[in-house]
């Protein structure tokens, strides 16, 4: 019954991971036959692996959503006028653009479309709107000092390109962001020295916001335990979230909780739901 039901044993000896860091790398191993499959493609490497009609690019959006998040205990981030102004200073759609030929798309903040009647479809990210960021860290009364921005080499694809247009998009309104290049994720956390911003991704493992807001950024989440950020309402509404079962509460709870993460206190902003891509043999 076992076989019948995976539809029969794999026709292959063995399966082997090879970790390649580089994408040139990934590319040139499928190309010259080293590699059957290779992950993370950035869709600037489609047309080169296209190119050659045995090989083919698969892949799309998935139900992960790319974020920058802040601690908002370093001093230049306290206010949350500046972290609502990092938000206002990113031109989403130009990253889109750039790094993801169109391909990615920029969701209705930290939700997806099947959370059924959770789903807020009204809810947006912050608009892209620099003259709105200008007057947020005017009167914020920000005076040019740094704020750390901690990166990893490429943990997400395309992510230090991501990082340097984000960097300018933020110079370009007047805030001066500290690009620092890290190995692991022990030294993007570590607290001997300020923290700022830095990289994450998010999923929903399943369709409801129990599963990402709450599990990712509520008390028992890695932001909070991480001692990023906290909100004292925020985590009133995640025990909403978890225990009742009246769905219109709910729905109202999750929609203070994103006005609160997302606009009057943000813990992160969105930037676009992640797409990955995979480089095969067509056979």
């Amino acid at each position: 019954a076992h076989d019948d039901y995976w539809g029969g044993k794999p026709s292959v000896r063995e399966v082997r991971f090879i970790v390649v860091p580089e994408v040139a790398g990934r590319v040139n191993g499928l190309i010259s036959g080293q590699y059957d499959f290779v992950t993370d493609i950035p869709p600037d490497q489609i047309k080169t692996i296209e190119a050659n009609p045995k090989f083919e690019v698969v892949g799309g959006p998935v139900l992960n959503h790319r974020l920058i998040v802040f601690d908002k205990n370093h001093p230049q981030l306290a206010d949350p006028r500046i972290r609502l102004a990092m938000a206002h200073a990113i031109d989403r759609d130009a990253i889109n653009k750039a790094l993801w030929a169109g391909r990615a798309t920029v969701p209705a903040g930290l939700q997806w479309e099947y959370y059924g009647r959770m789903f807020q479809k009204d809810w947006t990210v912050p608009r892209y709107d620099p003259e709105l960021a200008r007057r947020l860290i005017r009167e914020a009364g920000y005076k040019g000092e740094p704020i750390p921005f901690r990166v990893l080499n490429n943990y997400y694809t395309n992510q230090v390109q991501t990082a340097q247009i984000l960097a300018e998009m933020w110079r370009a309104v007047g805030l001066k962001v500290d690009m620092q290049m890290k190995e692991n994720w022990q030294q993007i956390f570590d607290r001997t020295t300020p923290r700022g911003i830095r990289d994450w991704s998010n999923s929903a493992p399943f369709n409801d916001p129990v599963s990402s807001i709450v599990n990712q950024h509520g008390p028992n989440g890695q932001q909070q335990q991480m001692g990023e950020w906290v909100n004292s309402e925020f985590n009133t509404l995640s025990g909403v979230l978890e225990t009742s079962t009246d769905m219109g509460n709910r729905a109202r709870a999750f929609r203070r909780m994103l006005e609160i993460a997302e606009r009057d206190d943000p813990a992160y902003t969105v930037l676009h739901r992640s797409v990955v891509f995979y480089g095969k043999r067509k056979d």
